[in-house]
């Protein structure tokens, strides 16, 4: 299969996946330019796809990628604040918005994006997004039981930022 008919269909396949990633990881639904970033860059690196690991977390890994670098790119703190001032005032929300719908969710929200940069990644991965230990590893480039032991501590951190005891059967459920 040539590279340009595996890129379409890895984009019909995947676009949906990164999309919300992208949503989860930047704090904002405008993500399409960068979705199509992630996808043409894939396309120039797809020589270095080893087809070791899924194509699907590969493109994540990219777009993970692509997202710190749009982060750094900006005060990630004018940011979010601009974003989610956008998202309230907004009559016409997507499901994928359903995370910022109530009061605690928008807390957790806010919490999760408090947190230092490799705690909020696995928190999105694997708590939100519900990928693997093994996924996980693949998208954020560490090993496993990196993957578990940043989790587990990031939930504890989440536990300590919310210190509500409302919140814990809440993060339970996160931590899965």
């Amino acid at each position: 299969m040539k590279n340009h008919d595996m890129i379409q269909r890895w984009f019909h396949d995947y676009h949906n996946d990164i999309y919300n990633f992208l949503i989860y990881y930047l704090g904002t639904k405008d993500v399409e330019d960068i979705v199509q970033e992630v996808f043409i860059k894939g396309y120039k690196h797809m020589h270095q796809f080893e087809r070791r690991s899924d194509p699907k977390t590969w493109l994540i890994s990219i777009a993970r990628n692509i997202a710190i670098d749009h982060i750094r790119k900006k005060k990630r703190q004018q940011l979010l604040l601009s974003n989610l001032l956008n998202l309230f005032t907004e009559k016409d929300k997507l499901p994928q918005e359903w995370v910022l719908e109530d009061e605690r969710k928008t807390e957790l929200y806010k919490a999760i994006n408090e947190l230092k940069s490799s705690y909020r990644d696995v928190v999105i991965v694997r708590g939100i997004l519900d990928y693997s230990p093994e996924e996980a590893s693949q998208i954020l480039q560490w090993k496993t039981a990196k993957v578990n032991l940043t989790y587990h501590r990031a939930i504890q951190s989440l536990k300590k930022k919310l210190k509500l005891e409302k919140w814990s059967d809440y993060i339970e459920t996160i931590n899965g």
